[in-house]
């Protein structure tokens, strides 16, 4: 039932705060949550969707690469037929893998800003009702 929870990918676990801003935000918005305030719930639920599109954001996709060799061979022979082919080759940069790195843009700023106010009036909210 929940299978594409394993396939969500770790290194971006903002995805998590946006799935679970969401879900919150619906649960309390409809009123099928009534243990705690309706509208508190619903303002602290979508501080937690700003907050994930803000991280999304902010974290550009970059790609690692590696210098090697290259060289295209028949796989049915033998490497060393093709040593010399293999040795001459130019270097290249072969993609090894992809990072994120937290680069903030504007729209990731402001929605920090407005995640972080909402989430405080949220919890007031909470506390005083």
């Amino acid at each position: 039932m929940f299978s594409w929870l394993e396939k969500l990918d770790q290194k971006r676990w903002w995805n998590m705060f946006v799935i679970v801003g969401f879900v919150f935000a619906v649960l309390f918005g409809t009123g099928a949550v009534t243990v705690v305030d309706a509208e508190a719930g619903f303002i602290i639920s979508i501080a937690t969707l700003c907050f994930g599109i803000a991280e999304a954001a902010n974290h550009k996709k970059v790609t690692n690469y590696r210098k090697g060799k290259v060289s295209h061979f028949d796989p049915y022979l033998q490497e060393e037929y093709f040593a010399d082919e293999i040795k001459n080759s130019p270097t290249m940069l072969i993609p090894d893998g992809e990072t994120y790195v937290r680069e903030p843009v504007f729209l990731g700023i402001v929605l920090e800003a407005v995640s972080a106010i909402l989430f405080i009036t949220g919890v007031i909210k909470l506390f005083l009702a």
